[in-house]
């Protein structure tokens, strides 16, 4: 059986994504599974376990050229390559106008789409009758795979091991001190926590005798406190996903780094404004979502360090060593 997975972006969505996809290799182990996601994105998903190969699109390129005609071919060429693979099953889990050209013209003999969010995107690929046992992502996502299988949800998605990348956090944050890693920054300006509520959350915790570690991508807000060590946008995707991984808690506003958490089994504390944690809160029952309101800074850093407080406690007593 061979099998097309589409979606594209974002981190947090293809990571959501996973635990479908690893639904589906529990069901079938010889499947045979090609996902095809953006560039930037491709680090999330792994290729140990869960797929056979990812096909990677230059996303950040086209939009860049959007209009040239070389661009045009170039996506043309592109999404009609996958024909070679002779996909029996595929599923769109985005449901956007370019996600549903490439499911289309992949030849899949099945297609499957978990939404369409324009007219065009509907008509390539009429959306599944879905009915989902919640309003969550993940659960849609997993609702869309058991239109053509018999799936279980997983305990957690497989997601890459990132054995190098932990080394060279390991060698580094020596000490017995529990680590926090802090995300400072978000995809959209409105889910970003303020920068100076983050750095009190620092300094308390730094007092509690825990290491914090800031994290983010180079164009995210630094934190203006010595109770951190500062390595936001010094590394790529793999090594800042390596160090939420070995995490003992990982704190962020409403971003793909939390749901990365979830998924190593990382406890979370992650902080909602405009959007419904009801559809995209970090998936899993070892975390604590924070929301007042339709903006993040409602919510003090009190409530975030006693949150913290809380997981981490609850972390030692199951975990005495």
């Amino acid at each position: 059986m061979k099998v097309l997975i589409v979606r594209f972006a974002a981190i947090g969505d293809c990571v959501m994504t996973a635990w479908a996809v690893t639904a589906l290799r529990n069901a079938g182990p010889r499947a045979e599974i090609t996902w095809a996601v953006q560039e930037r994105c491709a680090p999330v998903v792994d290729t140990h376990q869960l797929v056979n190969r990812v096909h990677v699109f230059p996303r950040e390129r086209w939009k860049s050229n959007r209009w040239s005609p070389k661009t045009w071919r170039e996506q043309l060429i592109q999404y009609t390559s996958l024909r070679h693979a002779k996909f029996e099953v595929g599923f769109d889990f985005q449901g956007h106008s370019k996600t549903a050209l490439c499911l289309r013209l992949s030849g899949c003999r099945e297609r499957f789409a978990s939404r369409a969010t324009d007219a065009f995107a509907a008509r390539l690929n009429p959306p599944s009758d879905l009915h989902p046992t919640g309003p969550h992502e993940v659960e849609r996502a997993l609702c869309l795979v058991a239109q053509r299988f018999e799936v279980e949800i997983p305990r957690l998605p497989l997601m890459p091991a990132l054995e190098e990348d932990r080394r060279w956090w390991s060698s580094r944050l020596t000490g017995d001190k529990p680590v926090v890693s802090l995300q400072t920054g978000a995809g959209e300006t409105d889910k970003i926590y303020p920068t100076d509520f983050w750095s009190a959350v620092a300094d308390r915790l730094q007092s509690e005798g825990l290491r914090v570690v800031a994290t983010g991508g180079p164009n995210d807000p630094r934190l203006a406190t010595p109770s951190a060590i500062d390595e936001v946008g010094k590394h790529t995707l793999e090594r800042s996903l390596a160090l939420v991984a070995m995490s003992d808690l990982h704190l962020s506003g409403d971003t793909g780094t939390a749901h990365a958490a979830a998924a190593y089994g990382v406890p979370t504390v992650t902080i909602f404004g405009r959007t419904d944690p009801e559809r995209f809160r970090p998936w899993g029952n070892d975390g604590i979502v924070l929301r007042d309101g339709l903006e993040t800074k409602n919510v003090n850093p009190d409530q975030v360090v006693n949150a913290a407080m809380k997981l981490l406690e609850a972390k030692l007593i199951e975990s005495p060593h």
